[in-house]
């Protein structure tokens, strides 16, 4: 060849793939396979006229004076290596690697630069493989030996190399075409190394990359509130996703850019193409397979849509994915909102570190635990009070690395009292911007509108379920407030949640927070406040009114589903006024009004304890009231009083309503109130007080024609005579108030009516008929959300077991009532106690010692199985 100084040659080096392995495996055959291997290959080269530079062991270095003569002897050493039936079962993969460049002579041998390239790009390939680099490829041009072809590998970094190679497979006849990635440092690319491993996101990071390598998708962006997590999601797809982008990934940190011109000069930069125009990069971008990771972008004008556009419609190959607080609505964008992390399950049993271990939130809370405090451990002492926090910062990754960061000076208990304090001390190693959690919501805060802003700090107003889109537009007093959601939920400053009613609006609890400090700031916090609060008094008189009738089931719904937002008008109304004063007087009135809407809804739903509660505060703070209002508010309090037993309590609160009522000159108050006094003095034993009391109300309901106070005043009547002993005088009473409530369509009554008549039936010895309405009533009772109904079914169903001599079903169904009264906090009366023991103690006394293990299985038996148990009850 002549060799003259600094030819340009082609190199290729070669080894053995695995050949420590071969040596064991072949023993003392190994140094003849080696020798077979040396003349198969040699005689390749010497026919493509190369020239061997060296060799040593199992590899060869050799040059030659074109690519396409080192391309020949490649083909057909590698064929003539596979033809070959090697000792064994053997198989000998030699990997080839083929570089063309100007080597320097020196002695006897050759260096220089591209000395070391064809070494680096043989190391990259595999046995049976053949590796060419850019250069080697050029120089073929369109001389390929036969029926081979070649794949383009990408562009990869080599060690040692500075600059990134573009490597090729020559795609040989009769061999593999198909081998794991290349054996090189990978890519070109700069993704950062985060600080700690990602926790959890394992069906994110699946979801996101397959959006990415399946179908047509080019673009991505991540959406979602600031320290959700979105760059560090974004950083491990393109971790899992480099083998398949060979011209590089790269990440680009665009927070500091407020305009197009600093996006594109900061993209060059990160290239490392700083000199390029725009032009200049889009057609460097043009045909390479390239995954962009656009971090930051919603702080751009139009969030960088443009220049996103740009890219997109410049490239053949390059992909994007982006991170943004709001969409950047392109053509062809996916928009992957990032959710906060996952939230231990709903447990009623003591947590467990187990069981709260396997949340995502609690996990990241304790590695980020352990980086402030290296002796931090998850036990028994603390899992209640981390899962507690977890749960307050709503699974927020930003938010809950700033409360573990302070566990060195907080314990989580501590955390817990602390927790707005701990959110906003500055935590290092994050941008400015998310250095503390009013940093992070304030910049998406300033980037939305003024209406956007204003809807934001209203909805500071609202508990932790947010509201539905009437009532934020109530609250901010306009017409429609769909607009301003829709450029909150761009900014991921709320969520929107489906819900059977429709959407609901809300903040996450640790964004709320802030919100209701810039309402505060604005002055303009009591207002939204006040007009949130005459918003939910309403929809709470009409869910009351619904409860009355038909619909009751709807009505009942309506409130449940707006509990958060009916306890924080509560909280307004009924709480200190703004520095502190006494609240007004408007203020107390709407918190009676609610009051009284919510005393029917608490009780026959069971909030016995929250409802005392708030009856207690609005009590105290309508001390100077002494009209009707307060009286509705006395007369719900103690309905709960007598619903926990606390009869004396009762009739004094009672007797003070039944004044004011008279007072106001109110008689379909008085009807209530002399009804309700009337329960009291029976649970008290005074029979005949009670029955003078009852007589008069039904008295006063009659001549309103108010068939409701009718109603009610009857039951209480007919139970008078169950109590005396007197059940067939009952039957009478109790039907007439049926025929009442189904004509008023109160579907509660008619089961309460339904209840008493089967008591009255089976206290006069008449099974069947009674068995006959419990059936129906087992089977529907529940639908009327009264647990003290329910159990009362129960408890009747026991009575019958025992009447047929069913006594161990009789004493389990017993039980189970029981315990749920004393879970509930819902005592029975004196009465209605000694009413069922008159019958139970028969078959405690049938059942003898076994009666314990019954009572023990019924006190674990859950209320759908015991009114399931009415259709297993057989009469004689």
């Amino acid at each position: 060849m002549g060799d003259p100084p600094s030819a340009r040659l082609t190199m290729l080096f070669s080894d053995i793939e695995g050949s420590t392995r071969l040596l064991n495996q072949l023993g003392s055959a190994y140094p003849e396979v080696l020798a077979t291997h040396r003349r198969i290959l040699r005689r390749a080269f010497e026919r493509a006229r190369g020239r061997e530079v060296g060799t040593e062991g199992d590899s060869f270095f050799v040059v030659f004076g074109s690519a396409a003569d080192a391309a020949a002897a490649a083909t057909e050493g590698q064929q003539s290596l596979e033809a070959h039936q090697w000792p064994d079962g053997s198989a000998i993969r030699v990997r080839m690697g083929l570089h063309t460049g100007h080597p320097e002579p020196f002695e006897d041998n050759l260096v220089g630069l591209d000395v070391h390239v064809a070494a680096r790009v043989s190391a990259t390939a595999h046995g049976g493989q053949v590796v060419l680099s850019r250069a080697t490829v050029e120089e073929l041009a369109d001389r390929l030996p036969p029926g081979t072809s070649l794949l383009d590998l990408g562009v990869h970094r080599l060690k040692d190399i500075v600059d990134p190679q573009r490597l090729c497979q020559l795609v040989i006849p009769g061999l593999p075409s198909t081998f794991p990635p290349l054996r090189s440092l990978g890519a070109p690319g700069n993704l950062p190394t985060p600080p700690a491993p990602l926790v959890g996101r394992d069906a994110e990071l699946a979801a996101v990359g397959a959006l990415l390598t399946t179908g047509d998708r080019r673009l991505v962006t991540l959406t979602g509130f600031g320290g959700a997590g979105k760059t560090r999601l974004s950083i491990a797809v393109a971790q899992e996703l480099a083998p398949s982008y060979p011209d590089g990934v790269h990440f680009v940190d665009l927070s500091a850019a407020t305009d197009d011109a600093v996006a594109w000069r900061t993209l060059a930069e990160t290239l490392g193409r700083s000199s390029d125009t725009e032009v200049e990069l889009l057609e460097h971008l043009r045909d390479r397979k390239v995954l962009l990771v656009l971090d930051n972008l919603e702080q751009l004008p139009g969030a960088g849509a443009a220049a996103v556009t740009r890219l997109l419609g410049s490239t053949v190959c390059l992909r994007l994915l982006a991170t943004s607080r709001r969409p950047l609505r392109v053509v062809g964008e996916q928009e992957y909102p990032v959710p906060p992390l996952g939230l231990p399950a709903a447990l009623h049993a003591t947590p467990t570190v187990e069981w709260a271990g396997r949340a995502e939130s609690v996990r990241l809370f304790v590695q980020q635990a352990r980086l402030a405090d290296p002796d931090f451990e998850l036990s028994d002492d603390n899992v209640a009070d981390v899962v507690a926090v977890c749960r307050r910062l709503d699974g927020l990754p930003l938010a809950v690395e700033l409360a573990a960061a302070r566990v060195r000076l907080l314990s989580p208990s501590a955390l817990l009292d602390h927790l707005d304090e701990a959110l906003g001390l500055p935590l290092a190693g994050h941008p400015e911007r998310q250095r503390t959690l009013p940093a992070t919501v304030s910049w998406s805060y300033r980037m939305v509108g003024a209406d956007e802003q204003r809807a934001f700090r209203a909805l500071a107003a609202f508990g932790n379920t947010g509201g539905t889109f009437d009532a934020l537009s109530a609250v901010l007093d306009v017409r429609s407030s769909i607009s301003a959601v829709s450029g909150l939920l761009d900014a991921a400053l709320v969520r929107v949640d489906d819900d059977p009613a429709g959407p609901r609006v809300r903040l996450l609890q640790t964004v709320r927070s802030v919100a209701r400090e810039l309402a505060a700031e604005g002055g303009e916090l009591d207002d939204r406040q006040r007009r949130h609060a005459d918003h939910y008094v309403a929809l709470a008189e009409r869910g009351a009114e619904r409860m009355k009738g038909p619909d009751a089931i709807a009505g009942r719904g309506s409130i449940e589903l707006e509990m958060d937002n009916l306890r924080a008008a509560l909280d307004w109304s009924l709480g200190d006024g703004p520095g502190n004063d006494p609240p007004d007087e408007g203020r107390v009135a709407t918190g009676i009004r609610l009051c009284t809407a919510l005393g029917w809804y608490w009780y026959v739903t069971g909030y016995d304890a929250e409802s005392r509660r708030w009856l207690e505060r609005a009590s105290r703070a309508a001390a100077e009231h002494q009209g009707p209002e307060l009286a509705d508010l006395l007369h719900s309090f103690a309905l709960l009083l007598l619903q926990r037993g606390d009869d004396g309590r009762a009739r004094d609160v009672l007797a003070k309503s039944l004044v004011l009522w008279r007072r106001a000159g109110d008689r379909t108050g008085e009807a209530k109130a002399l009804n309700s006094l009337g329960v009291a003095y029976r649970s008290l034993g005074d029979t005949d007080r009670a029955r003078v009391l009852l007589q008069q109300s039904v008295d006063v309901a009659r001549s309103l024609d108010n068939l409701q106070r009718q109603a009610t005043a009857l039951t209480n009547l007919a139970l008078l005579e169950i109590d005396a002993g007197r059940p067939e005088a009952a039957l009478p009473m109790l039907a007439e108030a049926e025929r009442l409530d189904l004509e008023l369509g109160n579907a509660w009554g008619v089961a309460a009516d339904r209840v008493n008549q089967a008591a009255a039936l089976l206290a006069s010895t008449r099974p069947a008929p009674a068995m006959a309405l419990l059936r129906d009533l087992a089977a529907s009772v529940t639908e009327h959300g009264d647990p003290d109904l329910t159990l009362g079914v129960i408890e009747l169903l026991a009575y019958a077991a025992s009447t047929v001599g069913d006594h161990t079903r009789a004493l389990r169904l017993a039980a189970c009532a029981d315990e749920q009264r004393t879970v509930g906090d819902l005592p029975l009366t004196d009465l209605d106690r000694a009413f069922l023991e008159r019958q139970l103690s028969a078959s405690r006394q049938a059942l003898g010692d076994a009666a314990a293990e019954a009572d023990r299985e019924g006190r674990a038996l859950t209320v759908p199985c015991a009114l399931g148990e009415a259709a297993e009850i057989a009469l004689a």
